[in-house]
């Protein structure tokens, strides 16, 4: 079997796999202690491998192989299921597939990991073994969360402790806690995490094992700097250091000495922080975990910036980028480029500062734009787990409420038959009631949430437009400004980024009308004026508006609209709809290339096709393009930037004057915009 190697592996079973076990040694007394069991039951007169606490003892000398052994954990895994498939030993059976799949999840082989894992939850006998059960869950969600599919890793754990609480199993109870708070700790939501960490505090009380409590305070701890608690950060790391008198672990030690290292840092305390932070690098030497050296290199940089020590905030600030980067740790690198901003804005290199500003504001929108996406889809997870537990709940009073029922009737039967009779006739008459009741709620509980999908999707799209589209250029323009006004050479970069600014600022008033119409476009009551319009005079109009654009990338426009043709439709949304087509035309065509406008008849419709000889798009792009559920946005050949959101207000506003609109495009090869309108026939 291979061993892990890759840094995430090693940092996530620090994360989830240390609650399942003390030290090293405990596991590989344990691992003795099994064999021993088997040894005694293999040694006497009687032995035959069909015993089903041979099994059980060859599936837990299994599971604690899990990280001292794992190609004798295969063996003995293996060899359970074989015995308990041939025995039809069910519950030997459901142990050792997860054993299995803890495996290939601790030798990084997640897919094959889930496989197994799904082999045992698809047994309808599974709720008859709650700690396989448990422990199988957890596997799926620790496997999951190696994909980072957090929403499915989220209702794992859900379960899990769920089912611990069922059974109050005080250890799974922290343990799915701990890995909450874990989960969210990681997606950085702090409130989160924070709330799941207190409840294996609660826990911890019971348990009476100083390890755990270790783990539960670090956390706790470096949570409660991220929320500002400062004081209740200090009570956590005192018990901490307390804790350490007695307890060897370096690798909580590391984590413990990086908190404190942060937490001087927030009480501005540079060189304690300092120490403290080179005290867990120390320590860090040892462990492959690329991301937390990282960000104890990143702490030190930050340090020294506070310090006015620019050299060397800049040398480690280089030396954690690198780090981030071989991590694919984005936050990370985030946070990074803005020291490193600061860093050369603070030495008056303004080309550099600008270019690591600009490194941020991306990384910034992008960042943000997962985690508004992700929490969307683990906020839709928790929806969908609270929704299946109401039903669970309902389900079982409903069948505790028809048991009584029958109990009533039962007695009921002992009096009269007539009373029994009247009774079942009102009880049938009250369920057909309280079954059209549900069935009108449920009904608008649907249309309500069609609703709220859509109030959420528009809103997501309108945060991702303000929050990048709009206020990248007006950073920009801030930054300019600011070096015109504060720095003697400012004139000659103003001179310098004139041209680009201005065609930002054109580009945000362009995405401005966009997104007042589309506003528009989604509120109920809006009018359409419908009149007739002279087609070629209004697309000269719009040509005009982009004369520099197309005298810039020497485009040539083809212009074979007839003087004659004019449509019936709303002069505004006429001008928005070819705006857009032409603004995009252009963007997509290459220097040197040519825009064709024509128009003809067709039946009682005016067909407009707008042509070019751009980039083109493949027949998967082309079916993004009008989509509500998909942003669909991309460069144009010199880096113009766009939203995705033209063409949605192109269809909705073609839809509202009784048009059609149509695509045709092959890559390199261009695009066809066929636009469809009722003509006026004079």
């Amino acid at each position: 079997m291979r061993s892990i190697s890759n840094y995430k592996y090693n940092f996530l079973l620090i994360a989830f796999t240390c609650l399942s076990y003390t030290t090293c040694f405990s596991q590989i007394d344990s691992v003795q202690f099994y064999k021993s069991k088997i040894s005694e039951l293999t040694g006497g007169p009687d032995f035959t491998e069909d015993n089903t606490a041979y099994i059980d003892n060859l599936n837990y000398l299994s599971y604690y192989s899990r990280l001292i052994e794992q190609d004798s954990m295969l063996v003995y895994s293996e060899k359970a299921l074989e015995l308990s498939l041939k025995n039809n030993y069910k519950q030997g059976e459901l142990e050792a597939l997860t054993n299995l799949a803890t495996l290939f999840l601790y030798t990084g082989d997640t897919d094959k990991s889930i496989e197994y894992t799904l082999q045992v939850i698809e047994s309808p006998l599974l709720s008859t073994y709650p700690k396989t059960e448990m422990k199988v869950y957890n596997v799926q969600g620790q496997a999951n969360f190696f994909k980072q599919d957090y929403p499915a890793t989220y209702a794992n754990f859900l379960h899990a402790l769920s089912i611990a609480e069922k059974q109050n199993d005080l250890f799974f109870l922290f343990r799915m806690n701990m890995n909450l708070g874990t989960i969210f700790s990681k997606l950085e939501n702090y409130n989160e995490a924070l709330a799941y960490y207190d409840k294996a505090l609660e826990v911890t009380q019971n348990l009476k094992d100083p390890t755990k409590d270790v783990m539960l305070l670090s956390n706790l701890a470096y949570l409660n700097i991220k929320l500002n608690n400062l004081d209740e950060a200090k009570i956590h790391l005192d018990k901490c250091l307390k804790l350490f008198e007695s307890q060897t672990n370096k690798t909580w030690l590391a984590w413990t000495q990086y908190t404190l290292g942060y937490y001087n840092q927030a009480k501005n305390n540079f060189d304690t922080a300092l120490d403290y932070y080179k005290k867990a690098l120390v320590l860090h030497e040892n462990f492959n975990d690329v991301k937390s050296k990282a960000d104890i290199i990143y702490g030190i940089a930050g340090t020294f910036l506070s310090k006015d020590n620019l050299p060397l905030a800049e040398e480690n600030i280089l030396e954690s980028i690198a780090l981030y980067k071989a991590s694919n740790h984005d936050s990370g690198l985030e946070q990074a480029y803005r020291i490193l901003y600061q860093i050369k804005k603070q030495q008056n290199d303004v080309a550099e500062s600008l270019k690591y500003l600009e490194m941020t504001e991306k990384l910034s929108y992008d960042n943000f734009k997962k985690k508004n996406t992700r929490n969307l889809t683990m906020l839709n997870a928790r929806l969908n787990y609270e929704k299946e537990t109401e039903e669970l709940k309902a389900q079982s009073e409903l069948a505790l409420s028809q048991q009584r029922k029958y109990i009533k009737w039962a007695l009921a039967a002992l009096i009269t038959l007539i009373i029994i009779v009247f009774i079942i006739l009102n009880a049938n008459r009250r369920e057909k009631i309280l079954n059209k009741k549900l069935a009108k709620q449920a009904e608008v509980l649907n249309e309500n949430q069609n609703a709220l999908k859509q109030i959420n999707h528009n809103q997501d799209r309108l945060f991702s437009i303000v929050g990048h589209d709009l206020r990248s250029p007006i950073i920009s323009l801030n930054e300019i400004l600011g070096l015109y006004l504060e720095d003697p050479e400012g004139k000659e970069y103003f001179e310098k980024f004139a041209p680009q600014l201005k065609e930002d600022i054109e580009q945000v008033q362009f995405t401005m009308d966009n997104l007042l119409h589309w506003g528009k476009t989604q509120m109920q009551g809006s009018t359409v004026n419908i009149k007739s319009i002279l087609v070629k005079e209004e697309l000269d109009i719009i040509l005009q508006l982009y004369r520099n654009e197309i005298k810039k990338k020497s485009i040539v426009v083809n212009n074979q609209v007839a003087a004659n043709h004019s449509v019936f439709a709303d002069l505004q949304q006429f001008n928005i709809i070819f705006r857009n087509l032409i603004n995009n035309a252009i963007k997509f065509t290459p220097n040197n290339g040519m825009i064709t406008i024509s128009t003809k008849i067709k039946n009682k419709n005016l067909v407009i096709e707008v042509s070019d000889t751009g980039v083109g798009m493949t027949e998967t792009d082309v079916q993004k393009l009008f989509s509500s559920s998909e942003n669909f946005s991309s460069y144009g050949t010199n880096s113009e930037k766009g939203t995705g959101l033209g063409l949605r207000l192109v269809k909705a506003m073609v839809i509202k004057n009784n048009g059609e609109i149509m695509v045709k495009s092959e890559p390199n090869k261009g695009s066809q915009f066929i636009v469809e309108l009722p003509i006026d026939i004079k």
